[in-house]
């Protein structure tokens, strides 16, 4: 009996909080082909399903905006910035938490934000972390493409992905 009501609680405790095994962003791993042999890899990362995608839209313009106006944006481990008219990337935050994010001024709970600013977190050291082995190219829409050499330590030089500054 013990045991069933301690599963009812976790599921419960489950629902009570919504979206929080929510997967908002993704990470795509890809290398091109060619008869010459295989290219540099590639890492994307992009918001997964409608909401995180409008959320993105939306909480990336505003760091753009940061971003022209002179301002660095923190994205928990990690930080984007200018210096000298070029676009940088560098370690921030050695663990993400929500004091390490620049938020935007959004119509969602701050916790709905804190979250999804985490998974951004994780996965943007993820793939820089793979990229650093094995070399490539790491892309997070709507705001900045890097190429990371094999072996390289930040910060990284970066460029503007669909925005002009």
């Amino acid at each position: 009996m013990g045991m069933w009501i301690s599963r009812w609680l976790a599921i419960l405790a489950l629902l009570a909080l919504p979206g929080a095994l929510a997967q908002d962003w993704r990470l795509t791993r890809s290398q091109t082909l060619t008869q010459a042999g295989a290219r540099e890899w590639r890492y994307t990362l992009g918001p997964s399903g409608k909401e995180a995608q409008e959320l993105w839209r939306k909480l990336s313009s505003q760091y753009q905006d940061h971003l022209r106006a002179g301002y660095q944006v923190d994205l928990g481990a990690w930080r984007v910035y200018f210096l000298g008219g070029k676009l940088r990337l560098e370690p921030h935050c050695p663990v993400a938490n929500p004091a390490c994010f620049t938020f935007g001024a959004l119509p969602v709970p701050k916790e709905r934000q804190d979250r999804f600013l985490l998974e951004l977190s994780q996965l943007l050291h993820q793939a820089l972390t793979q990229a650093q082995t094995t070399g490539g190219v790491v892309l997070l829409s709507r705001l900045f493409r890097l190429e990371v050499s094999r072996g390289a330590n930040p910060p990284y030089p970066a460029s503007p992905s669909g925005w002009r500054p």
